[in-house]
Formats: structure tokens, C-alpha cells, sequence
């Protein structure tokens, strides 16, 4: 997040100028006057509707990329390497940089040059295993019918003591007319996640607690934000920040592939549509 400065010729026009200087000192201090009693009463009073502030998300940062960023920011040191990404490598060149040797992308369809592994991640057994130090596997688990098959096969194509970095949205919007993959099909949100429910799907795809860490993001006020459209940009760093574990927003999940793996040899394959949206730098279905 930052304040975004307007062109630099604007600022040199009187009373622009000045406007600019007042913005972007109140942007600076918005922990402090966004925490003010009067503010917060104004705040609140905008919740009092039925319907969303900000229809499809569509001002500023989603908090749930803000919680990724986050979650990124804190594992950067694992994109490295041979690296996979859902639909494009915007996100794994962003966070990797010159730790990539090589980035890949896994798509249901070839939407874009970057996809070079084209696969239903459900049903990827063609997919040759073993190839990646690390896999971004992001906003994809909740419009996955067949998760538990994704979850296995986004293990089975890291090299042993690979990384995947995944999140599991703990709530979301519900698109009732489904999500369009780009011309590769539709699909909808099947599920939301608890952090019990993530461990117990690990668990029964033989990884210990030694094998992976879970990070869970949100709060009471930053769902309802979320829920509500409102960008993080609107938030103070407290209401962002604090994790309320009863009321998780974003579940984030560090998974180090054992180099002595058990053989998953029933893993479900009814998936037969891989989702994404390759077009957000933190995220596919926001």
C-alpha cells in the first residue's frame, strides 16, 4: 500500500499543490485520524446497508492481498529456483527476483505465452513430478471441486524439500453466476476453509505438523471490510493487522514436501476444470 502521488506537472499548479501536500500528510498520519472516536462513529455508519460499498472489490487492495502480500513478504526466501505459478509468473517474479533461474506457469488452457504446463491441477497425473523448488499456489483451493486431488498433485510436482506457498480463503464472495476462466469454461466457490479443515487435509495426504506451518489472517472489522468491498488502504495498520484466530479471514500455509513422501496411490481425479484468473499480480478470485 502507499499513497499514490498524481502527476508530477499537477503538483506544480497552484492550489494543487497544496492540496497534494494536505493529502499526502493525512495519508501518513491515517492510523492516527481513522482511529479518532468521531471518525470511527462516521466509519461504522457506512456498514449499515444490505448491499456492498464497493461492488466487485473494484477500489484500491482487496485485504485478502494485502494478507497475502503479507504472507509473501515474510516467505521470500523460498521463491527461488525452478518456480510454478497459477495462469502467469507475475507474482513468483515479483517476490523472487533474481533467486528465480526458471518460471513456469500451469494453466487448464495455454490463456497466455506463459503457460507452459497445460493441466487440470486436479487430474495432473501426466504432469512429470519432482520438477519445483517452489509453487505460489494462490486463490485457487476455494473454486476447486475436487481441492484434496489439487492440494496432492500441487505437493507431487515440488522436488523433494520443495516449498509450496498456498492460501485457503476462510471467506469469500459467491459469485452466483460463476467465474469466467478466460474462455476456458466457469466454475463457483465450492467451499470456504477453517484452519482445522486444512490441517485434517494435509494429515490425510501423509504431512506431519513437522511438514508445514499455518498462518491464519483477519479479524472481525477486516472481514467485514473485506466483505463489504472496502480496500485496505481504508484500514488502520491495527484493524489490518490484528488476528483474531476465531474469525480468520485468509488461511496461508508454508508446505515443505518430505523426501520420503508417502505414495498417495487413490487420490481423487474428478476435477475436470482448473480455476483461475491470471490477471491480478496477488491473486486469481479475489
Amino acid at each position: 500500500m502507499g499513497f499514490v502521488p498524481v502527476r508530477s506537472g499537477l503538483k506544480d499548479v497552484p492550489g494543487i499543490r497544496s492540496a497534494y501536500r494536505v493529502a499526502r500528510s493525512l495519508y501518513r498520519r491515517k492510523d492516527r485520524w481513522l482511529a479518532w472516536p468521531l471518525v470511527r462513529q462516521l466509519r461504522c455508519l457506512q456498514l449499515r446497508r444490505v448491499t456492498v460499498l464497493y461492488p466487485a472489490r473494484a477500489r484500491g487492495t482487496p485485504v485478502v492481498r494485502y494478507y497475502w502480500g503479507c504472507f509473501l513478504e515474510k516467505h521470500r526466501d523460498d521463491i527461488r529456483g525452478c518456480v510454478l505459478e497459477i495462469g502467469n509468473t507475475s507474482t513468483v517474479r515479483a517476490f523472487g527476483g533474481s533467486q528465480i533461474q526458471q518460471a513456469k506457469a500451469i494453466d487448464i488452457a495455454p490463456t497466455s505465452s506463459e503457460v507452459t504446463i497445460v493441466a487440470d491441477l486436479a487430474t495432473a497425473d501426466h504432469v512429470e513430478p519432482d520438477q519445483f523448488d517452489c509453487f505460489v499456489n494462490q486463490f485457487t483451493m476455494h473454486i476447486i471441486d475436487d481441492f484434496r486431488a489439487a492440494l496432492y498433485h500441487s505437493i507431487r510436482l515440488l522436488k523433494p524439500a520443495g516449498v509450496l506457498l498456498i492460501n485457503f480463503p476462510a471467506r469469500s464472495g459467491y459469485p452466483s453466476d460463476g467465474i469466467d476462466l478466460n474462455g476456458a469454461g466457469r466454475t463457483w466457490v465450492y467451499r470456504w476453509f477453517t484452519p482445522a479443515g486444512v490441517e485434517k487435509a494435509l494429515a490425510d495426504l501423509g504431512m506431519t505438523k513437522d511438514d508445514y506451518e499455518l498462518t491464519t489472517y483477519g479479524n472481525f472489522f477486516s472481514l467485514t471490510a473485506y466483505m463489504a468491498g472496502i480496500p485496505a488502504e481504508e484500514l488502520t495498520s491495527r484493524e489490518l493487522d490484528y488476528a483474531e484466530k476465531d474469525i480468520p479471514l485468509l488461511i496461508c500455509a508454508r508446505v515443505v514436501k518430505p523426501f520420503q513422501w508417502p505414495a498417495q496411490s487413490e487420490q481423487p481425479t474428478s476435477l475436470k476444470v482448473l480455476t483461475k484468473q491470471p490477471t491480478h499480480a496477488l491473486g486469481n478470485h479475489k
